[in-house]
């Protein structure tokens, strides 16, 4: 005999068993496809099943909330100390390599500097220097990083990174240190200096400077990561560090120059020998018209003639100098790192609507004081028919050993 698993469903009490109707027919059907899915849904591995639920988020480690607790606390300390709705909308922030406390920078220093501008970068009120330009402002002081500064360091930082990157608009720089503390904790401190501050000469006595520095304690989760933080770098020593000074000079009146025999009694090894130099370059007899539209710059620098006061003694040197190679502006006049630059030069020929550019390599040397003159000559119309003369810029170089040009006193 045959056995039915699931009698007739939906027959009428009392009657007959025969054809069902067609609505139990959709009833019976809607039950087969519902039992898959109901074992489906009761099945491990199922996407309704119990085992495939999200799982809860991890808590937060002892390392995670005092690491949070820092940048917070840093964030809300630079903001409050520099953010100026008017003046200062958005604050721009360099931001060097932490250290261990003897200027060397260790492994967890970099660490936290790179965690640092990244934490601020993502946030609209701060605008963080690249990584690239902090290493070139290292590079010009001969180091590996700031480290805890003070009021001397600040003033030889501002006037390098101003002098070297006029318009970096930065705010404020943020330096620290990380050591050792009880147990596997680390201790961290950041540095929030005012790279704006004005140092006079009772702030470089005094050593007197507007920073700002905020502590956190973070616990490491073994003996080994306290290691690895602590690991060095690159090592603290300071390297010996003479600037050499540079003058950029130039005759921007249109007449040539022309090199007398005492243009190569210049040496770097040497004082300048003024007694015995009347004059290194003078005016040439060809005529000449005014350039138009000149140009200096040094690098990605563009120079402008220097305004001196009266009372400099500056002054009384470009003077000197401008008797010397008969000169008529000073583009530039200051202490920078001995190294080389290119400088360039350029200007327009209103005869012919002409630009004429020159680009030349100098090298500063340390203790010493390097002397570039500009020459750009726009011959007249007679000249060009007469000597089929043509507008040119001569560049001359000298050097001499010394950071002064008179000797004071």
């Amino acid at each position: 005999m045959r056995t039915k698993f699931f009698p007739h469903v939906g027959v009428r009490a009392g009657g007959k068993k025969g054809k069902p109707e067609p609505t139990c027919r959709v009833r019976a059907l809607l039950g087969w496809m519902l039992i898959p899915l109901f074992l489906f849904l009761l099945l491990p591995g199922g996407k309704g099943g119990a085992a495939e639920k999200a799982a809860p988020p991890a808590l937060p480690t002892e390392q995670d909330m005092a690491t949070e607790k820092f940048l917070s606390q840093l964030e809300t300390a630079l903001a409050q100390k520099f953010y100026d709705f008017r003046n200062r909308p958005v604050i721009r922030v360099a931001v060097f390599d932490f250290t261990d406390g003897n200027r060397n920078v260790v492994k967890g220093g970099v660490n936290w500097a790179d965690r640092i501008a990244r934490r601020l970068h993502s946030q609209p009120q701060f605008d963080v220097v690249s990584h690239e330009r902090v290493t070139r402002y290292l590079s010009w002081n001969s180091l590996g990083t700031v480290g805890k500064l003070d009021a001397t360091g600040l003033r030889l930082l501002q006037r390098r990174i101003n002098t070297m990157d006029p318009g970096n608009g930065i705010h404020a720089l943020l330096a620290g240190e990380i050591t050792k503390g009880a147990g596997r904790t680390m201790q961290i401190q950041a540095h929030l200096v005012n790279f704006e501050q004005r140092l006079g000469e009772r702030e470089l006595e005094k050593n007197l400077i507007d920073l700002l520095t905020v502590s956190g304690e973070i616990p490491l989760p073994t003996e080994q990561a306290l290691q690895e933080v602590s690991e060095v770098v690159v090592r603290g020593e300071r390297q010996s560090f003479v600037e050499g000074r540079l003058l950029i000079l130039a005759n921007t009146r249109g007449y040539p120059l022309v090199e007398t025999e005492y243009l190569s009694q210049f040496s770097k090894d040497q004082p300048f020998a003024w007694g015995k130099i009347p004059h290194a370059l003078v005016v040439g007899k060809e005529e000449y018209t005014m350039p138009k539209q000149v140009q200096v710059g040094a690098g990605k620098v563009t120079l402008y003639p220097l305004e001196v006061p009266v009372n400099s003694f500056h002054r009384l040197e470009h003077s000197f100098l401008h008797g010397k190679f008969a000169t008529n502006e000073v583009y530039f006049d200051e202490l920078i790192p001995p190294m080389k630059y290119r400088v360039l030069s350029s200007f327009v020929d209103i005869k012919n609507n002409q630009t004429y550019s020159e680009t030349t390599e100098i090298e500063v040397y340390p203790g010493a004081t390097t002397v570039v003159i500009l020459s750009f000559f726009v011959p007249s119309e007679k000249e060009r028919v007469r000597n089929r003369t043509f507008p040119r810029i001569n560049i001359y170089q000298l050097n001499g050993k010394g950071l002064e040009i008179l000797p004071r006193g």
